[in-house]
């Protein structure tokens, strides 16, 4: 599972600079270069959710489920978020990708699209937050169907 750790610090460290770049304040006439650097890190953050969400996690859920097949409607609480994050990641995208397009036009006044950038920011920390939370998830029932105590064996 040394690859799996090796994508988990992957995640960690792409959310991290994500993070980073959505709570960067910007300076005047720096709204374009902030734009940039938040979809480079934006890129990174996606291309590693997809990857969890569409290999890591389906081979978690797997492994859950021979080792404790109980635990099925939690696998399936799981494989529902997965799906309701890959919604949030394409409407981000959108939304981004929408902001990018409009803010040179505000550049000598970034006022004028402030409340659009809080928005913005405050999605990307919301879906920062749930994908963050969901791997807090799959992981302590990965190792739950490991370790939990099923009761006395004859």
């Amino acid at each position: 599972m040394a690859s799996a750790t090796h994508t988990d610090q992957g995640l960690k460290s792409s959310l991290e600079r994500f993070e980073t770049c959505l709570l960067t304040p910007v300076m005047a006439g720096e709204l374009v270069s902030w734009v940039d650097e938040t979809q480079s890190a934006w890129t990174e953050v996606v291309a590693e959710v997809r990857q969890h969400v569409g290999e890591l996690h389906p081979r978690q859920y797997n492994q859950i489920a021979k080792e404790d097949p109980e635990l099925l409607p939690r696998t399936e609480k799981l494989q529902a978020e997965d799906a309701l994050i890959e919604d949030d990641a394409e409407e981000f995208d959108r939304l981004l990708h929408r902001f990018a397009e409009h803010a040179p036009k505000f550049e000598p006044d970034e006022e004028k699209i402030a409340t659009h950038m809080k928005s913005l920011i405050d999605d990307g920390i919301e879906f920062i937050t749930r994908v963050r939370k969901q791997e807090a998830a799959v992981q302590t029932w990965f190792v739950e169907a490991f370790t939990r105590d099923r009761g006395v064996a004859d």
